[in-house]
């Protein structure tokens, strides 16, 4: 058993080897971005808000005319500073990455792309899937308000509400008329063209897939993690749909970290303005200051619409696997009061390395456990 085990933690060293060498291949392709340019330099043209009435009278069918009519008072609520960036939130299953999407989503510019990757099930994608080259694509044309090759995506979304509900914008305008005509491409462009932000979350790829959309210098790309031990806590005990081996077993789930970390590393480096690492631990404790950060980040301010937001879900206290309506203080610990010590040591041996790497303390016992001094420094920008 012990050679077994030396042979698997082998492999996981090699592997992420080699994934940190495509990394670098993969990323020496990029086009570099000038230094300068990007957001903040003074000589970034800005959003101007597009012309809401030239988008209507661009439209001949009658509702979707009507619902743009009714969009008006939102539109003029979008600051006319807002500069056009797309912030990726990548992350993995029961990670936070729903809080912080939330978050971002609720500034007034905001067009929210929930969970793209999801009619691909309880998978990974990575730089070795075959369907890399597929789910990039949609990616990308999402970015770009681009529907026209989004046929199966748009197939899904119909029939799983949640995918577009998230958007609460679009939402409030596909539900002021008939719902098919929200599904069309040329709809859907139409209405995503008027906001400068768009917010998109992804929890089903790792990193390496993400990086090409770094080639966009609109592009920010937040990599959200969260201590292995609570991930795997909440995937055992507090959802029932974590079947597959990708979800269930914590060797999966710091072998992705491990190539992330990688990749991440390299990102950085090589655009260092574009990329930022955020622990799910730091966003609960201190949601207010890590908010601001995230949107700083992103070139866009604090606005009211966010601290609302922020007000309403964290004086809420729903007690629901998918809710954010509650204070994320009072549960970011909660997993070392409920989680079985051998599960804990279980999920450690898989993600040692990893864990010392992001900042988390290894528990020795059921009492060094029982401190709740789980999260350090994180020596990592």
């Amino acid at each position: 058993m012990a050679r077994r085990r030396w042979l698997m933690v082998g492999l996981g060293l090699v592997l992420g080897g080699y994934l940190a060498l495509a990394a670098l291949t993969l990323l020496a392709a990029l086009p570099q971005q000038p230094r300068g340019e990007g957001e903040g330099s003074g000589g970034e043209a800005r959003y101007t808000l597009p012309s809401l009435e030239e988008v209507i009278q661009s439209v001949r069918d009658l509702d979707v005319q009507r619902v743009l009519r009714m969009y008006s008072e939102q539109h003029q609520q979008v600051p006319a500073s807002t500069p056009p960036v797309r912030v990726v939130v990548s992350s993995t299953w029961r990670s936070g990455s729903t809080l912080l999407g939330e978050v971002l989503a609720a500034h007034p510019g905001a067009y929210y792309h929930y969970e793209p990757l999801m009619p691909y099930g309880l998978q990974q994608l990575g730089p070795s899937s075959s369907l890399q080259g597929e789910a990039e694509r949609l990616l990308r044309g999402l970015l770009r308000c681009d529907y026209q090759l989004a046929d199966d995506y748009l197939k899904f979304a119909f029939v799983n509400h949640d995918m577009f509900m998230r958007n609460s914008r679009l939402w409030s305008m596909c539900s002021a008329m008939p719902r098919t005509k929200c599904y069309t491409p040329d709809t859907l462009g139409r209405l995503c063209s008027l906001f400068p932000v768009h917010v998109m979350k992804v929890v089903r790829a790792r990193l390496e897939l993400l990086a090409p959309l770094l080639s966009d210098p609109r592009v920010r790309l937040v990599w959200l993690v969260r201590d292995p031990r609570a991930v795997m806590n909440s995937r055992t005990s507090s959802v029932t749909w974590c079947q597959t081996r990708a979800c269930s077993d914590p060797g999966y789930l710091c072998s992705d970290l491990t190539a992330d970390f990688s990749t991440y590393l390299v990102l950085k480096e090589m655009r260092p303005d574009q990329v930022m690492l955020l622990r799910y631990e730091d966003l609960a404790r201190n949601p207010y200051e890590k908010s601001r950060e995230v949107l700083a980040f992103a070139g866009l301010t604090f606005h009211r619409k966010v601290k609302e937001y922020l007000d309403d879900h964290l004086t809420s206290d729903e007690d629901e696997p998918w809710s954010t309506r509650h204070d994320p203080r009072t549960r970011v610990a909660r997993w070392m009061k409920v989680m079985r010590f051998e599960d804990v040591v279980r999920t450690q041996y898989h993600c040692h390395n990893i864990m010392k790497s992001l900042g988390y303390r290894l528990f020795t016992s059921k009492a060094d456990m029982d401190t709740g001094n789980a999260v350090g420094l994180l020596n990592v920008l």
